[in-house]
């Protein structure tokens, strides 16, 4: 009886065994297709990656094979011996108040980029000469070395995988990398990289000719045409351009071979197919005019020698139309007359420009439109092209033309004795109302300091802390002028709300002064419908990309239904959809702490964009004000 039952019992749960079995295979199946249907944990196809055609054809493809085999090889040193158990390293690390590492807290960069110089002593001092020397870094934001290395292979690398097939990543990675780290710094490192690149590859490879410099043309265009549409314009284009012909001009000192001289001429005239650079600098260049011939060397060689003399000659409209005419005889034998594949290939580029940068189209506004003698002649106008008034084609540099001495003076204490402010600043400060002599000479200081926003900044800065008592309330002086200055210029200048982003970054205790200064704007009533408008359309710009918060509209009268009043929340919410659609969104969801301002803003929404002619524009605001609310009941 007893071995029956022991019987019984082993099949039970042999049984029970199979079933269980069955289960849990009929659970796996059941998760798998239900991972294929959402697309969880997919594994991507492990594919043999192939270096671009530029990389094999010189040689340097075993770069990235080899930065593989050093991973692979600390990975085998890292392990320990048998017998010892496993610890994890937390890394200590310093972070100052924008999160980024002090000079005391990575002690293991510090070595590593001490071998990596040791391995390379050559690239790293090259890149250190050819560095632009008149960076500004806002006072607040210390960039490390180890930092700037790291920073710098993350570019190279980007950089060594330029191919068309991997475009658009490259791309979108280099662009990223400017909202992630400070611009200057990421600038100066790409135009470094791009410069050495330039230097090292021959203009024929094989088969192929001038494909790199191709390349490396059409990434630098779409990543200066993705900034521009994402409201962090950096002119990128005018910093290469000036670092390129530097390099040029000073060949006599350092010489530079013709091989490099072609590499840069060719590079320009992709930069000018591309759009993103005008004819005005290849007519000055005539080193650059030889790689113009397409179909006739001769023809075109002599039409870029007499370009070159009417240019330097003539003044006036007839310039303009000569311009044009020769810009469109040299597109023609360039183009529809050529049987290179360097300028057939250019033309495919040009196509895909636009996937590239995920519909981005190039506009004239971030056209280059500057000659040598703009960029040379630095001591009459200093670098005040770069600000914008060479990014418009339709503008000319007459407004301020600053001086070495008016440079040198701005850097001065503004209290000192003989500081005296040249005619045209004066007027345009009796125009704008200054009436004191220390909001004169602030508004010397933003007009006439070249550089950019950064370098303005940070003159201001000093001439503030250099004016000893009453600091703070010199500083709120010095906002309040620029914020003047932003409304009373038409057409509106980003110039302006870029200054006082760099504030900002400089020290957060100007984020109270900035957001004081635009309550008094919504406060006051006598202003004009534009002045209403280009504030707000500032407020954007500082929201969008420089973090202020959009609870500063906390104190925006919804009830006043005036033309300048509605200009003005309209171009905040106008600024905020040139971005992306998710950082939009997190920007509108941070007045849900606010109940009646959340509900108040979807309905001014819904109120002033339903009848928007803009289709794009008016889809992208009324899904923000749907989701929003959406997220809000959720």
């Amino acid at each position: 009886m007893k071995h029956k039952k022991n019987k019984s019992l082993k099949t039970y749960e042999a049984n029970r065994r199979q079933i269980l079995l069955e289960d849990n295979e009929n659970e796996d199946k059941v998760i798998k297709r239900l991972e294929k249907r959402l697309g969880i944990n997919r594994r991507p196809k492990i594919k043999k990656a192939v270096h671009p055609l530029w990389m094999r054809q010189c040689g340097f493809d075993y770069l990235l094979d080899f930065e593989k085999e050093v991973e692979n090889s600390s990975k085998v040193h890292e392990t320990k011996p048998l017998g010892q158990t496993r610890t994890k390293r937390h890394k200590s690390k310093q972070v100052n108040l924008y999160g980024q590492q002090t000079a005391a807290s990575c002690d293991e960069e510090k070595c590593t980029e001490t071998t990596s110089s040791n391995q390379h002593p050559t690239k790293t001092s090259s890149s250190c000469l050819d560095s632009p020397p008149d960076i500004v870094v806002p006072e607040g934001r210390p960039m490390t070395d180890s930092s700037n290395e790291s920073l710098r292979k993350t570019i190279r690398s980007w950089i060594n995988r330029i191919s068309e097939a991997h475009m658009a990543r490259v791309v979108a990675e280099l662009t990223k990398l400017f909202s992630e780290n400070p611009r200057a710094t990421v600038r100066s490192l790409l135009i470094d990289e791009v410069c050495t690149l330039l230097e090292s590859v021959p203009i024929s490879t094989g088969s192929k000719e001038g494909w790199l410099q191709l390349d490396l043309s059409v990434c630098v265009a779409c990543i200066h045409a993705c900034l521009h549409a994402r409201l962090q314009h950096d002119n990128l284009i005018a910093y290469l351009v000036e670092s390129l012909v530097d390099k040029i001009s000073l060949r006599k000192q350092s010489p530079v071979s013709t091989n490099v001289l072609s590499s840069f001429g060719l590079f320009l005239c992709s930069l000018f197919h591309f759009g993103v650079l005008s004819s005005k600098i290849v007519f000055d260049l005539l080193a650059v005019g030889v790689h113009l011939r397409k179909a006739d060397f001769s023809a075109c060689q002599n039409l870029i020698q007499i370009a070159t003399k009417h240019l330097t000659s003539s003044t006036g409209p007839e310039q303009v139309d000569l311009i044009c005419e020769l810009e469109g005889v040299i597109r023609r034998l360039s183009e529809k007359h050529s049987k290179e594949e360097c300028v057939t290939r250019a033309l495919h580029l040009k196509k895909m420009m636009r996937s590239w940068m995920k519909g981005v189209s190039v506009s004239q506004e971030i056209c280059l439109s500057v000659g040598l003698s703009d960029i040379r002649d630095r001591e009459t106008r200093g670098r005040w092209w770069l600000v914008g008034s060479a990014g418009n084609p339709f503008s000319t540099i007459t407004a301020v033309v600053p001086t070495q001495h008016t440079a040198a003076q701005a850097l001065h204490s503004i209290n000192e004795p003989g500081y005296h402010l040249a005619p045209e600043i004066e007027a345009a400060a009796e125009n704008l109302g200054l009436r004191t002599t220390f909001r004169r000479q602030l508004f010397s200081i933003l007009m006439s300091t070249p550089g950019g926003p950064d370098a303005t900044a940070s003159a201001l800065l000093k001439a503030c802390s250099s004016s000893g008592s009453g600091g703070s309330s010199h500083e709120r002086e010095m906002i309040q002028i620029v914020v003047h200055c932003l409304m009373a210029e038409d057409p509106f200048n980003r110039f302006y709300p870029r200054v006082l982003g760099s504030f900002i970054n400089a020290h957060r205790r100007f984020l109270m002064m900035i957001k004081c200064s635009f309550w008094d704007v919504l406060k006051k009533a006598d202003l004009s419908v534009n002045a209403k408008a280009n504030a707000g359309r500032a407020l954007g710009i500082l929201v969008l990309v420089f973090n202020l918060p959009l609870t500063v509209i906390k104190n925006f009268d919804f009830g006043d239904t005036s033309d300048g009043n509605v200009a003005f929340l309209r171009h905040v919410f106008v600024e905020l959809c040139a971005g992306e659609y998710q950082h939009a969104l997190a920007k509108l969801m941070q007045l849900s702490t606010y109940t009646l301002l959340s509900r108040n803003t979807r309905i001014f929404i819904r109120k002033h964009f339903s009848s928007e002619t803009d289709e794009k524009l008016k889809s992208f605001v009324l899904r923000l004000a749907e989701d929003m609310r959406e997220s809000e009941i959720h």
